[in-house]
Parts: structure tokens; sequence; C-alpha cells
């Protein structure tokens, strides 16, 4: 997001937004942002949202207007002036209208996706976080010092350590102590699964317990966690598999065979020729798109 336009939103529309923010009433969308990793305040977010779909519905109807009169103008040679000018502008009304709204309710869903992307690669990643902050617990390293360690190691995992930068920003910038950090982390977390790491280990250094022994704990039962997950992906990729070998094999050879049957029964009908046109450039590429859409979206949990 630009900058002019986040802080000509934060000053010009942000204002008119503040009281509504003060009711609560975008109370959810702030828990998004802040689950999103997402550094900027409601005000400035749907302050930047407004200005940017002003802007979209402004640049959209001149251009439609502009487009719709060239048109017209070329097109009918007897249309009067005032009827052009008319139908233009309410065509430019609409496309600014329509476009307006596709650019704000973006804005208002985006940042849960990005919260739901980052569950996915927090969770992904969390084994070798505790494995790694294991190790290093081991050796010595305090608990504060542990997430300072890992924000430096994005090979570790790349989410968590961008979250633990922030832990570690609030205990050197914002004073807090390991304990606020890490319930504010969790707060703000968009993967339950990782807060309650988080909520475990700030258990474990109140209550004076061996850190140690709780980080190869979870270490342990994270890698059997994610051995169950891996054997049930295995299994459905297996029925994927199966799904994928009668879409794009079994069906395909079936319907030629069909196909050519009724080709030699009625050679003077065309309908087969249409089906089989039909079925090799649009039936068959979707139904192979969706079966990639399923499989990525299957593993993307792994």
């Amino acid at each position: 997001m630009s900058k002019v336009i986040r802080r000509v939103g934060y000053l010009r529309f942000g204002r008119f937004i503040e009281p509504w923010i003060e009711k609560g009433r975008f109370e959810r969308l702030n828990t998004s942002l802040k689950k999103a990793g997402m550094d900027i305040s409601v005000r400035a977010y749907l302050g930047s949202a407004i200005f940017t779909s002003i802007l979209v519905f402004f640049l959209s109807f001149l251009i439609t207007t502009l487009l719709t009169a060239i048109v017209l103008q070329t097109t009918d040679s007897t249309i009067t002036t005032e009827s052009m000018l008319i139908t233009s502008l309410l065509i430019g009304l609409l496309s600014g209208t329509i476009c307006t709204v596709l650019t704000y309710v973006p804005f208002l869903y985006w940042p849960q996706m990005k919260a739901a992307d980052r569950k996915i690669l927090m969770e992904s990643g969390l084994t070798s976080t505790a494995s790694y902050l294991s190790a290093m617990c081991s050796s010595g390293v305090p608990p504060d010092r542990l997430f300072y360690s890992l924000a430096g190691e994005e090979s570790v995992a790349p989410e968590i350590s961008k979250e633990s930068k922030r832990i570690t920003r609030d205990i050197e910038i914002f004073g807090y102590d390991i304990l606020k950090a890490l319930r504010t982390a969790s707060e703000r977390s968009p993967s339950e699964r990782f807060s309650k790491f988080l909520d475990g280990m700030s258990a474990t250094i109140t209550s004076g317990g061996d850190l140690t022994y709780y980080l190869s704990a979870e270490t342990k039962a994270l890698m059997k966690l994610k051995e169950e997950e891996t054997k049930e992906f295995i299994e459905q990729l297996g029925v994927l598999a199966e799904i994928f070998m009668i879409i794009g094999v079994v069906a395909p050879l079936f319907f030629v065979v069909i196909l050519a049957i009724l080709a030699v029964i009625s050679p003077e009908t065309t309908i087969g020729s249409v089906f089989m046109l039909t079925l090799t450039y649009f039936i068959m590429p979707i139904l192979l798109t969706i079966m990639i859409l399923l499989i990525s979206t299957a593993s993307r949990d792994m």
C-alpha cells in the first residue's frame, strides 16, 4: 500500500471513521489486522480503503464515460449530443459504482485471507521451531534471548521468525517482560496451535518449571502430530489420485468409445462431434483444473 495513500487516507478520511471505531464497530477487522501481521491501525486501513475506492471511482467513471462517448459517436451517426452525454454518464456512473464496490469489499476481507495464510505457514513450521528452541534452551539460553536468536533464523520457519522479531521488538523497544510479550504474541497469533505453544511457555516460566523439558516434550508431541497429518495427507492424495484416474483417463476413453460406436450407427449426426469438442476443450480442462486446485490446497497444509 502506497505511503501517500495511507497518509491521505488516515488524515482525511480516517477521522470520519474514528467515532465508529470508538464504538467498537470494527473490532473484528482490528483483530484480523493483528492476526494478519499488518502493522497498521484500523483508522489508517479503512481510510486508505475509502481513499483508494474514491480514486478508482473517478478513474473508472472518466475512462468509461470517454470510451462510451467515442464508441457511440463512431457507431451511431444519428445520435444527438444530449443523448450521447446522458448515456455516457449513466454508463460511467454504473461502471464507477461497480469498480468502487469491487475495490472496497476486498479491503475488508484481505486481512482475514492473509491471517489464514499466516496460520498455515506458522503451523507448518512449528515443529522445527520447537526443536530449535529446545536445542537453544538446553544450552542455557534465557527465554527472552531464545526469540532474539529465532528472529535471525528465517530458514527454520519464516513466518514464526517474523513473529519472533515482533516479540523481540516488544521486549527491547516497548519494555515488555518476556511473559507479557508472549501473552501479546499469543493473542495476535492466527494459529491456535502456536498460541497454545506460547501459552505453555509462559505458564512454564511463571511456575518456575523446566522450560527445556517443556520444549522437548512439545517437540515430540508436534512431531507425532506431524506424522499423523502426513499419513492423513497421503491417504487424501490416494483418493485424489483415484479420482484423477477416473476423470483424466477412464472417462475420456469411455466417451471416445461410446461416440465412435454412435458415429458408426448414425454417421449423419453431428451431436457426437460437438460433444467430443466440448469434452476436449471445455469439460476436461475445467475438471483437471479443479483437481489441481484440490491437490494444491491439500498440500499447502503440510
